[in-house]
């Protein structure tokens, strides 16, 4: 709390001293120019020249609160030209009048220099249409700044959970399976072992070759569960079975990779597969705006870890696309909702 009490003090310091930089040598400028034009001769008298100092100084205070009150009710963003005009309309109506009601009052004596009421006024309004352009841009640049760092800073945290992901892919229990088959299945049948092989590295090749992107198409990602699938109706023979219903026209939707291998993983490794408990996996479409991972619900395994790690990487990752919600079950089976991302999402 002490913390945040002293950045907005400190904020509102530089705030100060950023408008007595400008508002003091502006101050001394219109007095120098309109003396000049009035007289023939640059003033000479301080006083005159603290008090136009003073004076600019006060204006400048009241421009900068008048934006700040805009800047919370019109965007820059959204309405430029309408935050442009307001701003500029606000200002003139407050400070010119207020100027040419203070130079009149302050020139009343005759052996000071009488300035054209009209000069003060045209001089305020240009200046008062420069800072509101500058002020916009600025503002508009900092946004802009802004949404670029956000933006970058999102994308590293999409790569981050990606990267995570893999690390939950390429994990040294899935390898072992994997080599533990390929032993056992070395002396029995060499085609099959050379088949397993091969969709082995397929599968590792889909993920090396993918963990970096933000979107694979949903044919893609389903062709790489079918090689994944065989890996596991080796393992597992027929007690492991995958039913895939999802309509043609989704296929090229965007998915996030490793998605859907991640929930048929996590169905197998929480689940125990034998023939007496055998274990479906379907992965169907539902009204063109929900992809759905179900699986039946055999005896639990034992260990437990991992298991919503994985359901919230899930969760963050779409969440990162799109505000609709994945929708976990655990009802008499399993299930998952995946909301169908658009094109323009991906």
């Amino acid at each position: 709390m002490f913390s945040m009490a002293e950045n907005l003090q400190n904020n509102r310091v530089r705030k100060i001293l950023l408008i007595i930089a400008i508002c003091t040598p502006l101050g001394v400028l219109f007095l120098m120019y309109l003396h000049f034009s009035a007289s023939g001769r640059l003033p000479y008298l301080i006083e005159h020249y603290a008090a136009s100092i003073l004076i600019m100084n006060v204006f400048g205070a009241i421009v900068y609160f008048i934006d700040g009150f805009l800047d919370g009710k019109i965007s820059w963003r959204e309405s430029f030209l309408s935050r442009l005009i307001c701003g500029l309309a606000a200002n003139v109506i407050i400070i010119v009048p207020t100027a040419v009601i203070l130079a009149i009052n302050f020139t009343s004596d005759d052996s000071i220099f009488k300035p054209d009421s009209v000069k003060i006024a045209v001089l305020l309004i240009i200046s008062l249409f420069i800072y509101e352009i500058a002020y916009g841009w600025f503002y508009s640049f900092r946004y802009y700044a802004h949404t670029q760092v956000e933006r970058l800073r999102l994308e590293r945290w999409q790569l981050e959970l990606q990267f995570e992901s893999l690390k939950n892919q390429i994990s040294p229990h899935f390898l072992f399976n994997c080599l533990n088959t390929i032993s056992s299945l070395l002396y029995k049948d060499v085609a099959l072992t050379e088949e397993f092989i091969r969709r082995m590295a397929d599968t590792f090749r889909y993920v090396l070759k993918n963990h970096k992107q933000k979107f694979v198409s949903l044919k893609e990602e389903i062709d790489f569960v079918k090689s994944f699938h065989y890996l596991l109706r080796v393992r597992f023979e027929d007690n492991f079975k995958l039913e895939i219903n999802v309509s043609k026209e989704l296929m090229g939707s965007p998915v996030p990779p490793l998605t859907l291998q991640l929930l048929v993983e996590n169905a197998v490794k929480h689940n125990k597969v034998s023939r007496e408990s055998p274990l479906t996996v379907t992965i169907s479409s539902l009204e063109s705006n929900q992809l759905i991972v179900t699986n039946t619900k055999t005896e639990t395994t034992p260990d437990k870890s991992g298991f919503s790690i994985g359901l919230d990487n899930i969760k963050r990752r779409y969440a990162f696309f799109t505000k609709e919600q994945v929708v976990v079950k655990n009802e008499e089976q399993f299930s998952v909702q995946l909301p169908i991302l658009k094109a323009a999402q991906a």
